[in-house]
């Protein structure tokens, strides 16, 4: 009887394998920290099964990474918001494994090393664009001692989903992922803080809402004053909406806690045509844009030392996805980030980028 309860079934097929290979080839045309090229790229190897376990249809799902390119924000263009979301220090990593498993029919839970931004803060239309501030806010992406999970350093964690039939989705989940560099857990998880997150997604006639908080449970060191500490905490939200058969825009408003946290505001939003510009193609073109705004306390920080800072930076795009066959797509990419890491010292930077995806 035992073994009939614990024994597992594998689909036909053992589970879906996927590759895929995207480069971008960039340069900054003027302005920025240094003209010139480079070449960045991410190699991802995915797996994904489903399996029965005590009765229950399970979800596994796998993902390895290879980043390499990486400093093109940094050393060239000198912006906040990071013009290229596939852009991080280089190596290779194992971004995702984790299992979800439900536990009622309309109920899960899933636990494992995961990415934050695979469901929480998630905007449909805003895949499109390249500007990494368009995945995820950068009032929630530059928290955490380094980052709250989400590409490139994730880390274990504990979500739970409860879908309401017809009203909306309900998720929460908690990453162990430490507020500051000098927390020591020794290796135990949670042991130095967690990341807990609340967030319901929700239909409003013809848009879908998204409201969400955040918090770290372990505080870190005050932007203004080190030796005070806070808490890093902050709330978002934001809408998506169809215009027609091709027409989507999106709009997105997120705060933290000035007090310890770089990013006190982000606003940003986009429109994106779908419908496609060149026949049987199934391109899409879009435009975005997204302003990173400094808290108050890291502006009066900055003064104090004597460094000269704007209120925020401007990031925004132009950018045109056209598929050539079911493995290959090319997507021209312009950029201008105007105030680039709130330093009056960098010129506003014009940036183009040529991204190339081939997938399996």
């Amino acid at each position: 009887m035992l073994a009939m309860l614990i024994a597992w079934s594998a689909p036909a097929d053992g589970g879906e394998f996927g590759a895929s290979w995207t480069g971008d080839f960039a340069t900054v045309a003027s302005g920025g920290l240094e003209r010139g090229d480079r070449h960045m790229g991410l190699v991802e190897l995915t797996f994904d099964r489903d399996f029965k376990f005590l009765g229950r249809e399970n979800a596994l799902h796998l993902s390895v990474q290879h980043v390499y390119g990486g400093g093109f924000s940094e050393f060239q263009v000198g912006d906040l918001q990071t013009v290229s979301n596939i852009e991080a220090d280089d190596g290779t990593r194992l971004l995702e494994a984790w299992v979800d498993v439900p536990l009622t029919a309309n109920s899960s839970v899933l636990i494992g090393r995961y990415d934050l931004n695979s469901e929480f803060d998630v905007i449909e239309a805003g895949g499109l664009f390249l500007s990494s501030s368009q995945g995820i806010g950068p009032d929630i992406s530059q928290t955490g001692a380094a980052g709250p999970s989400i590409f490139p350093r994730t880390a274990f964690g504990i979500r739970l989903q409860q879908q309401h039939q017809g009203r909306g989705t309900l998720r929460g989940a908690a990453l162990d992922v430490e507020a500051s560099s000098d927390a020591d857990s020794g290796g135990v998880p949670f042991a130095g803080g967690a990341m807990l997150i609340l967030e319901y997604e929700f239909p409003l006639q013809s848009a879908r809402v998204r409201t969400g908080a955040w918090r770290f449970t372990q505080s870190k060191a005050a932007v203004s004053d080190p030796q005070d500490r806070g808490s890093e905490y902050g709330g978002y939200a934001s809408v998506e909406r169809k215009l027609g058969a091709n027409l989507v825009v999106h709009g997105r408003f997120g705060m933290a806690n000035p007090r310890v946290s770089r990013i006190g505001l982000y606003a940003g939003g986009g429109v994106a045509h779908t419908g496609g510009l060149l026949p049987g193609r199934g391109d899409a073109i879009g435009f975005a844009f997204g302003y990173a705004r400094n808290g108050r306390e890291y502006q009066d920080a900055m003064r104090a030392e004597g460094f000269a800072v704007t209120s925020g930076e401007l990031a925004c795009e132009l950018t045109w996805r056209i598929p050539f066959g079911e493995h290959l797509v090319l997507q021209p990419d312009v950029q201008y980030v105007v105030d680039p890491d709130t330093n009056p010292d960098i010129a506003d930077a014009l940036v183009l980028i040529l991204r190339v995806e081939l997938s399996l």
